[in-house]
C-alpha cells in the first residue's frame, strides 16, 4: 500500500481505531504481548483515545500531559520507559504492555481462576 493510500485509509478511522491498530501493529512486530487483563487493556486504550482527542497525540494515559510538546514527546505510547519497566517488573506502568512470561503466567492464572469460578 502506498504511503498516501495509508494517509486515507487512517483518516477515515476514528480515534479509537487508531489507536487499536497503532497497539496491535505495535504488539505484532515487538517482542512484548499486551496485558491478559482485558479491563486493564481496556482502560489503557480509552485514556489513549481520550489522550489522542484531547491533545492530537496518543500520550501514554499514567502519564501527565503538560502540553510542553518537547516535554510530551517522550510520554508518547510506546514510551521510552516502557522497555526499561517491561525488564524491571514484566509490566509497563500503563498496563498495557507486558512480557512473554509476564502474558504466560497471568493468562494461565486468569484460565484456572475462570475454572474455579464455573
Amino acid at each position: 500500500m502506498s504511503q498516501d493510500n495509508m494517509s486515507v485509509e487512517e483518516n477515515t478511522l476514528t480515534p479509537r481505531q487508531r489507536v487499536e491498530q497503532m497497539v496491535h501493529r505495535y504488539v505484532a512486530r515487538g517482542r512484548y504481548r499486551l496485558n491478559p487483563d482485558e479491563v486493564t487493556v481496556e482502560h489503557v486504550l480509552r485514556g489513549l483515545t481520550r489522550n489522542l482527542i484531547n491533545h492530537g497525540r496518543w500520550y501514554c494515559p499514567c502519564r501527565e500531559v503538560t502540553g510542553d510538546p518537547e516535554k510530551d514527546r517522550k510520554n508518547i505510547c510506546p514510551c521510552p520507559q516502557h522497555h526499561a519497566d517491561i525488564a524491571r517488573d514484566g509490566i509497563c506502568e500503563c498496563g498495557i504492555f507486558v512480557s512473554e512470561e509476564y502474558a504466560a503466567a497471568h493468562s494461565q492464572a486468569a484460565t484456572t481462576r475462570n475454572q474455579k469460578e464455573a
